[in-house]
């Protein structure tokens, strides 16, 4: 096991972006730790994303990441909720053991799923677990999917941030490809070979505790509990702080 600090790679989930998960990267950097945290091509707001699947994400975040397993660093990729499935995914081939048997440096060590889409049967897409008919919270438009008011709204339960900051918030979020809900997974989490480890946030409106607990199973994952909803790194500093913490200690084994 390399004694450097690994790079720690981070997947946002659907119709969010790179900006909402600073209190995760900032204080990751903070330790000394090399982030790499792009916008995924499924996510966006003009035609371009239009068809884009995970796999897509994984072609754009092997080419930041790419570079530093070439020079030997290791890697912890963090997933959170749709940002699972890029994660599992991401894995194919890129482990440090995988890499090493093609004469390679580096390679992912370990994927932590936060609150997230840990996939584990080939074929099988999130419409699909959705029983194939989208929520209440977005609507086919075109090329994407787009939330909806119930989804952007104050009352909306999903969120559980501070209400002086759901006004910025929801006008900050962007479309979300509907290729991307509906692809199919041929790489799944009971692929990914590395440690795993799923935090589950206990009071998750979206994706359900009973749910995140049965992917872990299904996954062979280490589970972490934490009480919070979807999105504990918005909700409060200590709740980002716990997240980062446990990024810490998988990045440290």
């Amino acid at each position: 096991m390399s004694s450097e600090k690994p790079v720690i790679v981070i997947i946002h989930g659907a119709f969010f972006s790179p900006m909402h998960y600073r209190k995760l990267i900032e204080p990751l950097r903070a330790q000394g730790y090399v982030v790499v945290s792009p916008p995924m091509p499924t996510t966006g707001l003009d035609d371009t994303v239009a068809g884009k699947t995970y796999v897509d994400d994984v072609k754009r975040l092997l080419e930041d990441l790419t570079p530093f397993l070439d020079q030997g660093k290791e890697a912890v990729v963090v997933g959170h909720s749709q940002g699972g499935i890029a994660a599992s995914a991401l894995t194919e081939g890129q482990t440090v053991e995988e890499r090493k048997a093609k004469g390679l440096k580096g390679g992912i060590k370990a994927v932590v799923y936060l609150t997230a889409l840990a996939i584990p049967i080939k074929g099988a897409s999130l419409m699909g677990m959705l029983g194939g008919t989208a929520p209440p919270i977005y609507r086919a438009e075109g090329p994407f999917y787009v939330l909806t008011e119930q989804a952007l709204s104050p009352e909306n339960g999903d969120l559980r941030v501070p209400k002086e900051d759901q006004i910025a918030l929801s006008k900050s979020l962007v479309h979300q490809s509907k290729a991307s809900l509906e692809a199919a997974v041929h790489f799944t989490a009971v692929d990914v070979t590395v440690p795993k480890t799923y935090i589950v946030c206990s009071e998750d409106p979206s994706l359900p505790a009973t749910l995140q607990e049965s992917m872990a199973q299904a996954a062979a994952c280490k589970v972490v509990k934490i009480e919070s909803g979807h999105f504990p790194f918005l909700e409060s500093t200590e709740k980002a702080t716990e997240v980062v913490d446990i990024i810490v200690d998988v990045a440290g084994q």
